[in-house]
């Protein structure tokens, strides 16, 4: 069923609708800096409500920029379509009470994974990772600021192509740390994760896994921010004080056995980070942990 199983993603991550307060001062995650061969992308600009897209992509290894010039959090959740399926189409299902209603337009289950994280305003996110050639679609379901209801409402859905043909792109060989993860842990180099370059993230897990890094404020702790970020998702209205943590990107719904290339630019600080199972609606047991930016 599409919409239960969009919106499913959304509250995977740190907080979906906590991210809405979250400033501009969060973590970004730049183009490549080095490492990658060849070129095959796609770029996607967010902003309030709609996305603009560039790039060509063909099937195979494909790097997607997922830039948000907006004001507010946004999101690329994204289904694989069937043929000559419309915008409208997509938006009409996605909103329906109807949880059959977006049966006839997906391949099969629809699932495309994992895609890049949500998404501060002036913020930019990078992985690289592989798509069949096909027809797809991409939308939003971060409630709008101004009345709460999902940006798809707004209009905030968009369909694009992969061609056929072959990617030029290989994976980056220079510059990428190893990240292992399973359902109870999530393996960082010794020395942490780089300030630049990428991460190749594997998911030794049962599970689809997210990762969503975070910028801790002076004197936070990860669990400190896991709690705020609960309590907000859960009750609708963020508790007392400002968020303890910056949202940051990351990735979401990595299948298990599988991996993704996270391309990394961060700043100086601490950081936090949830891995949960983007399976759950909301993982009760999220695996969290921390690392340092010198």
């Amino acid at each position: 069923m599409l919409t239960n199983h969009q919106s499913a993603r959304v509250t995977g991550l740190w907080a979906g609708m906590a991210a809405l307060l979250v400033t501009s001062a969060m973590l970004g995650v730049a183009a490549p800096v080095a490492g990658a061969a060849g070129s095959n992308s796609l770029t996607v600009t967010a902003g309030e409500y709609a996305y603009q897209l560039k790039g060509n992509p063909k099937a195979g290894w494909v790097q997607i920029n997922f830039d948000n010039a907006g004001g507010e959090i946004h999101m690329m959740a994204m289904d694989r379509l069937k043929p000559g399926v419309t915008a409208a189409q997509l938006k009409k299902a996605l909103l329906s009470d109807d949880q059959n209603a977006g049966k006839a337009l997906v391949v099969g289950d629809g699932n495309v994974a994992p895609t890049p994280g949500l998404l501060g305003p002036g913020e930019k996110s990078g992985i690289i990772t592989k798509l069949p050639a096909g027809h797809y679609g991409m939308f939003c379901f971060i409630p709008a600021a101004t009345d709460g209801k999902p940006h798809i409402a707004h209009g905030m859905v968009k369909t694009f192509d992969v061609a056929k043909g072959k990617s030029s792109l290989t994976p980056p060989t220079d510059g990428v740390v190893n990240v292992e993860m399973s359902d109870t842990s999530v393996t960082l180099p010794s020395t942490g994760l780089p300030a630049k370059g990428y991460a190749k993230f594997t998911n030794n897990g049962s599970s689809a896994r997210s990762f969503g890094p975070a910028a801790l404020q002076p004197g936070v702790t990860v669990q400190q921010a896991s709690t705020y970020f609960n309590a907000l998702f859960g009750g609708g209205t963020p508790p007392a004080g400002d968020p303890p943590a910056n949202l940051a990107g990351g990735f979401e719904g990595l299948p298990k056995a599988g991996s993704v290339y996270l391309v990394l630019e961060f700043a100086k600080g601490n950081y936090g980070y949830s891995s949960q199972n983007a399976e759950l609606d909301n993982d009760p047991n999220p695996v969290l942990g921390e690392f340092t930016i010198k």
